[in-house]
């Protein structure tokens, strides 16, 4: 999964360095999220998928301090995820693609320590499979 979460990684930088704004990155951020989410629920439920993201936020915002102005508190996961868009469509697009990237490095981290790199790789193998454009990208995704 560090290889395809670096490639992730990539096209969010690719995006950045493109014609597509902060709010086109954050919209794609949030259908990535959305697909770990609904890739993950079935097997750790979606109280498992909230409190991986929520920790994620939280380890994120040690390096990434626009993260804070997100919910220390039992946010429903929904809420949450409207609240990191709003707050990623805020910052300038280099700054959108960092704090993304880092979410998904620490929440990598966090999902593979539970259920280990295998696992992990099997139910997000669909999510991280994702097409050489970023074009195409933004349509799969949205």
């Amino acid at each position: 999964m560090e290889a395809e979460a670096q490639g992730i990684r990539a096209i969010f930088v690719r995006l950045a360095a493109e014609s597509v704004d902060a709010v086109g990155i954050a919209e794609i951020a949030i259908s990535i999220w959305d697909s770990v989410g609904v890739a993950l629920s079935p097997t750790i439920g979606s109280a498992g998928v909230a409190a991986l993201v929520k920790r994620s936020i939280y380890l994120t915002r040690h390096t990434h301090t626009c993260l804070s102005v997100l919910s220390e508190g039992a946010v429903p996961l929904p809420d949450e995820m409207a609240a990191l868009h709003a707050m990623l469509a805020q910052q300038d697009r280099a700054e959108a693609v960092a704090v993304n990237a880092a979410l998904l490095q620490n929440f990598h981290e966090l999902l593979i320590s539970l259920i280990g790199a295998s696992l992990s790789d099997r139910l997000l193998r669909h999510v991280w499979a994702t097409p050489s454009s970023g074009e195409a990208l933004q349509e799969t995704l949205l």
